[in-house]
């Protein structure tokens, strides 16, 4: 009997798994991959796309593609459950399959903060509502407009000072950062004066050490008292678990993310993998990052063939000089490695070439 093999999710990591099991199909296993998209956004140019600087066409992998290549079957729906006792889950259309091996990929969410009726609040992630609140409040308030980034971490700068180049032309368009704590904290000092320099360049105001206790209609309530006006709040607050996780029965970490060894494995349930963002693991503490995403997945596709074949599986090994890459809305970036950072418009060009040989290897033609 041929083994069941279900992906959840069509993150970083399960792209990769796909392109790895397109080299050489086989009809030894039976693979479906699950997700409520047929194409899944890379992230990394996420603020290349708001900025204009890149079609959303071009920062769009064809998940049904892949799976087409990879003869894995896609179903367009969301998991809804994961039971690891009886090795079944349940999707978004009522159906229950079982699983001799599963593997999570699912990503995150942004935290989300206490909001009143009424309040319009979009969070980072998921990618397709942020670009719909986006150009649903420029079609509906030609004129003033006031957002509001919930955050203090590169993503919140990213999507800050990629709104700011998008509106560069309005002078009645304004982006403002609110961060609970000062702006890329655990970042050096250089790398935040770096972003300081470019909200200013780009007119981005920065309210540091400011934590939100309520988002209204028009205005932040902050938790020292003050109040600050808003139109559309965009919360990149950091990490949250997706609502899978809630309900799954899965060995967990605190934060509530997926329990992991170094082979991707989950600590309760061994036939259960989990990459990317939703996982954790144990004895790593590693930032919610695409970076980590991407660099899972080769080790997944790795470890999930040689589940299959009930072959030895391969350890993880973390690199702690990851380069960093944060983008300046404006054709420019800076790099991070090692404590040391540099930016300019040399390192667009070479975050962007990055980007696009990454896309790349998931292109069809």
């Amino acid at each position: 009997m041929k083994k069941a093999v279900i992906l959840v999710g069509g993150g970083h990591a399960h792209v990769e798994v796909l392109r790895q099991l397109s080299l050489k199909p086989s009809n030894d296993f039976d693979i479906a991959l699950f997700d409520p998209s047929p194409s899944v956004w890379y992230s990394g140019m996420l603020p290349g796309v708001i900025a204009g600087h890149y079609e959303p066409s071009e920062a769009k992998i064809n998940l049904w593609a892949l799976c087409q290549r990879a003869r894995v079957r896609f179903f367009e729906t969301p998991i809804l459950t994961v039971n690891g006792d009886n090795h079944r889950i349940e999707s978004g259309l009522g159906e229950r399959h079982r699983f001799d091996l599963l593997s999570l990929d699912i990503g995150s969410v942004a935290r989300p903060l206490p909001a009143s009726p009424g309040a319009y609040v979009v969070s980072v992630k998921p990618i397709d509502a942020l670009l719909t609140a986006i150009t649903e409040f420029e079609s509906v308030r030609s004129s003033a407009l006031m957002v509001r980034v919930v955050g203090g971490g590169a993503a919140a700068v990213e999507v800050a000072l990629a709104l700011a180049w998008r509106w560069r032309e309005s002078t009645r368009r304004r982006v403002s950062i609110v961060a609970a704590t000062t702006l890329l904290d655990g970042f050096p000092p250089r790398v935040r004066r770096l972003a300081l320099q470019a909200c200013k360049r780009l007119g981005v105001s920065v309210l540091e050490k400011s934590p939100v206790r309520q988002i209204d209609p028009t205005r932040l309530r902050l938790e020292n008292g003050n109040l600050v006006e808003t139109q559309l709040t965009v919360l990149a607050t950091g990490y949250a678990p997706a609502s899978l996780l809630d309900k799954a029965l899965l060995s967990k970490s605190d934060n509530g993310s997926v329990a992991v060894d170094a082979q991707l494995r989950c600590l309760r349930y061994p036939t259960i993998f989990a990459a990317g963002d939703c996982a954790d693991v144990a004895g790593l503490k590693l930032p919610k990052s695409g970076v980590y995403a991407v660099r899972h997945g080769p080790l997944l596709a790795a470890n999930l063939l040689a589940a299959i074949h009930d072959q030895p599986l391969q350890n993880y090994r973390h690199n702690p000089h990851a380069l960093n890459l944060i983008s300046l809305g404006e054709q420019r970036a800076i790099a991070v490695r090692n404590g040391l950072s540099v930016a300019g418009s040399l390192v667009w060009r070479w975050k962007d070439s990055i980007d696009r040989k990454w896309m790349h290897k998931y292109a069809l033609d």
